[in-house]
């Protein structure tokens, strides 16, 4: 697609925000700016049905793509997507009715809850430019998302659970896959803070891990004795292995692959899928679900709801209190199956 120069720049600008003054993770910020691409150049809106090229839930969204850095003037200037298009304040940017029309047909060829991550895009971009005194007025003010039903996130029963561990077996790979799905569980990190581990982010003699999360936050997790028992076994004894023999270092990566680079965040879905089969879980299972999984049985055995907030690196507490309806959920079913006259 040819962008105007302007809008480009807007883009480039409008990133930076988002890195620097919002600290939103990349993935977050790509997400966005392909957003605003598919806005600004709506002229060529894929219109094909069911389309959701970009509709990944951004709380999931934990792969191993690169870190995102946001163009240079230089890198625009060289730009191939970029016309002469003269150069406008409002450049690229849509009057109230255009987007009003615009919102209406990313409703008719979307998903809910890409539709709204769109409309989260747009506002954000719109608020920045009125912020910045580049537009006159904000039109998305007026644009309203779609109302979206909260689902209960999945999670497994504490048997399946003890399933999930036993089948790794005592190799370096089973062990090491071992490692990662004790601290998965034991921790409730997202994936892709697994991935970006290194070796002195763990603290054997704390039991803690030091996390950095969406945005770069930096958060202190717990681990147990399981954990730490494997943890410690892949270190001392298979670490090397997977890295060539090599010396860990201090910024070595904590979870090395077969290629003696740092674990993909790919690589650990296919250890949890490949897991979760030969422990014959029959429900779909991501490494997200063991985050879940952790949080839902934190708050069973009594944990505070500020102390998992804490733990699991939400900004606010309402996207901790989802689990207390997953724990109250479970509560029901059991009630349901066990007393006699229910």
């Amino acid at each position: 697609m040819t962008l105007p120069r302007q809008a480009l720049v807007f883009l480039d600008q409008f990133a930076g925000y988002l890195q620097l003054e919002r600290n939103y993770s990349s993935n977050t910020i790509r997400a966005y700016l392909n957003d605003l691409r598919q806005l600004i150049s709506n002229s060529d809106f894929d219109a094909s049905p069911n389309s959701d090229s970009n509709g990944a839930n951004l709380d999931n969204l934990d792969g191993d793509s690169k870190d995102f850095a946001p163009p240079t003037q230089t890198s625009l200037d060289s730009d191939k997507e970029m016309d002469d298009s003269p150069i406008s304040p409002s450049a690229g940017v849509l009057e109230a009715d255009s987007l009003k029309a615009y919102i209406r047909r990313i409703q008719e060829h979307y998903a809910r809850p890409t539709v709204a991550r769109k409309i989260s895009a747009i506002r954000s971009f719109y608020r920045y430019l009125r912020r910045e005194q580049l537009i006159d007025d904000d039109p998305s003010r007026l644009v309203k998302g779609p109302k979206l039903a909260r689902r209960l996130p999945s999670c497994l029963e504490k048997d399946e659970i003890k399933r999930l561990m036993h089948v790794c077996d005592n190799s370096p790979l089973g062990v090491r896959d071992r490692a990662v799905l004790e601290v998965l569980y034991a921790t409730g990190m997202r994936v892709g803070e697994l991935c970006r581990l290194s070796i002195q982010d763990y603290d054997r003699t704390l039991m803690e891990v030091r996390v950095f999360g969406k945005g770069s936050k930096e958060r202190v997790v717990l681990v147990n004795e399981n954990a730490q028992q494997w943890l410690n076994r892949y270190i001392d004894e298979h670490w090397q292995h997977f890295s060539d023999n090599l010396t860990p270092k201090a910024d070595s990566p904590l979870f090395v692959s077969r290629q003696a680079s740092r674990l993909s965040s790919r690589s650990v879905h296919r250890i949890v899928l490949k897991y979760a089969r030969l422990a014959e879980i029959d429900k779909p299972i991501t490494p997200h679900t063991l985050r879940h999984t952790f949080a839902t049985h934190m708050l069973e055995g009594g944990a505070d709801l500020r102390a998992v907030q804490d733990l699991l690196g939400h900004t606010t507490i309402s996207t901790t209190q989802i689990y207390t309806h997953v724990s109250t959920e479970r509560l029901r079913k059991v009630y349901l199956s066990s007393h006699p006259r229910a």
